[in-house]
């Protein structure tokens, strides 16, 4: 869980920054970040996270903590949900209808904010209070065989890096640290 958490981490920032690119109207001046932002988003949350979620925790979680099953396939429609707004947000922008990307990316952001929040507060603490440790143990290692196949083992602090860089980029250095 703490993995996937560290995951939401990172999402967040870069939801947050997409918001904020939204909410100050700079969207259509910055659309070379935003197509870079969204298209991180596609890699990082759906290919990544979203995967290791469906492919690992979700199937061990629906083998062994069947109280959560109903909530495990409503996430995994929201995932497809979420996937559809990242890829109608990246081909508008494609096409040069920044307009239509904003949509589709303030639709994502909202989304993908409750969806998270759905997942820390209500689904995780289940599943962390019934999976077996092994089973938790083996998942831990699922993960990490498919960060550094998939992704190469360095793929944490990429993502960082590239979730401060467009911040920095975007919003100014220190953009959300003067807010809190």
């Amino acid at each position: 869980m703490t993995l996937l958490q560290y995951d939401h981490g990172i999402v967040r920032q870069v939801l947050d920054v997409i918001g904020e690119l939204l909410l100050s109207h700079r969207a259509e001046r910055h659309a070379a970040e935003f197509r870079e932002a969204m298209a991180f988003l596609e890699q990082f949350l759906d290919k990544f996270h979203h995967a290791k979620e469906e492919r690992f925790l979700f199937k061990a979680a629906a083998e062994e903590c069947p109280k959560v099953s109903d909530a495990l396939v409503k996430l995994i429609k929201e995932h497809a949900q979420a996937r559809r707004m990242m890829k109608s947000a990246l081909k508008a922008l494609d096409e040069g209808n920044v307009p239509k990307a904003e949509k589709e990316a303030r639709k994502l952001v909202d989304h993908m904010t409750i969806h998270i929040t759905e997942e820390e507060n209500q689904v995780f603490p289940v599943i962390e209070n019934c999976l077996q440790l092994e089973t938790d143990a083996k998942v831990h290692a699922q993960f990490e065989r498919f960060m550094e196949q998939e992704f190469g083992k360095s793929y944490y602090q990429l993502a960082e890096v590239f979730a401060n860089d467009i911040q920095d980029r975007l919003l100014g250095p220190g953009f959300f640290k003067g807010i809190a």
